[in-house]
């Protein structure tokens, strides 16, 4: 399982000029929890970098995780995505934005079990619908050739769905998300 962590937006609902995943949490920067995690589920971690290309690289030097460059980043999620995708190469992938600093390994696992019965699983939280996102490898040629979003591909298939813990979807991508997430208060209105 390839894990690819999406880590080249702007950040620009955060509104603050800063690389949201740069910011710490835990006395290191987001990106780190996030890595750390993924690399307790897998040993191959892609790391798509984009927006501030040569921090966001020095910031995960010291992990077990390829840095791949997304020249097109400012077109959106969708072109990162799919040069992580490409990337990937023959082996089952997941997607996860690398403002997830709450992700568990338990999260990776669930939604990895719902594989064995699904081509694709996700996890989810009280019904919302959360990360990570992982696909059988067959996935990956019908991914880069499909024309409409993520979401409008999900609908197509049947996705396994794991009821994760609130780190599948508390994304530290406004302040008040992020306020949350230092604060570890878990306060779900912010989600609405």
């Amino acid at each position: 399982m390839t894990i690819i962590v999406l880590a080249a937006g702007l950040s620009s609902r955060m509104g603050i000029g800063e690389n949201k995943l740069l910011l710490p949490y835990k006395d290191k920067p987001i990106i780190h929890s996030v890595l750390e995690t993924a690399l307790s589920f897998s040993d191959r971690i892609i790391v798509v970098t984009g927006h501030e290309r040569e921090r966001m690289e020095e910031a995960i030097s010291g992990f077990n995780a390829k840095p791949v460059y997304c020249p097109d980043y400012q077109k959106g999620q969708k072109i990162s995505t799919i040069c992580g995708i490409k990337a990937a190469g023959d082996d089952d992938f997941a997607i996860v934005p690398g403002d997830l600093p709450l992700i568990t390994y338990s999260d990776y696992a669930g939604t990895y079990a719902l594989l064995s019965s699904h081509s694709i699983s996700r996890a989810v939280y009280s019904g919302i619908p959360g990360h990570p996102v992982m696909f059988r490898k067959e996935h990956r040629q019908r991914l880069l050739g499909f024309n409409g979003s993520l979401r409008e591909y999900l609908s197509m298939y049947d996705t396994g769905k794991y009821n994760g813990s609130i780190g599948t979807v508390l994304d530290a991508d406004t302040p008040s998300r992020y306020k949350a997430i230092v604060s570890g208060n878990g306060d779900l209105s912010i989600l609405h």
